[in-house]
């Protein structure tokens, strides 16, 4: 017997709740945080923001390293509205992370043969939308555990970057799967007929 999440019914629920998830998840991050700024407003004034954030960084020395109010605090010296969405955005992509998890369960076999070149080559905007992922995760973990310096790298401009990117790859690989998304759905929500 197949198990649950291997099913069209299994698969159906992840995707959507992928869609869903990763469109808050996006919608906060694009809108509502750095991502969604102007440029000529992202890097005006860096003295006092670094000022602001080497003092944020000392009276935060002695927390433990995962602290989900670290951003917004970040955010509320910079003046900005943010605080709920940092929130909001971190548990969405916690959450998607997970959905992600069982997206690869579901397709075990192509991750499998993901490490051929012939595959690679075959597949190539799902590589990419593969790697935009791995590597946006990659920088939600480093900036949410400070686990690399604050000054080596700018994370955040990386995640933001990999993100806006990210969103669209991910909308056309929603789009190139459109027909299996319509089929599923009549299939799942078809009428069956009462025999009484």
């Amino acid at each position: 017997m197949q198990n649950l999440i291997n099913t069209s019914a299994g698969k159906y629920v992840v995707n959507i709740l992928m869609i869903v998830i990763f469109a808050g998840s996006a919608f906060t991050g694009l809108f509502f945080m750095e991502g969604g700024e102007r440029p000529e407003g992202r890097h005006s004034n860096n003295q006092e923001l670094f000022s602001k954030v080497s003092d944020r960084s000392d009276r935060h020395e002695n927390r433990g390293a995962a602290n989900l109010a670290r951003n917004s605090e970040f955010h509320r010296e910079r003046g900005e509205g943010a605080e709920g969405s940092e929130g909001i955005h971190e548990i969405s992509g916690i959450i998607w992370l997970v959905l992600m998890f069982l997206h690869t369960v579901q397709h075990w076999n192509w991750y499998k043969k993901l490490f051929s070149l012939k595959h690679i080559m075959q597949n190539k905007l799902l590589t990419g939308t593969l790697l935009l992922f791995v590597l946006l995760v990659l920088t939600s973990i480093a900036m949410w555990t400070e686990i690399i310096p604050r000054g080596l790298f700018d994370l955040k401009e990386i995640h933001s970057v990999t993100g806006q990117v990210l969103v669209g790859f991910v909308i056309i690989h929603i789009f190139q799967r459109a027909k299996w998304y319509v089929t599923v759905t009549k299939k799942l929500f078809k009428r069956r007929s009462v025999v009484a």
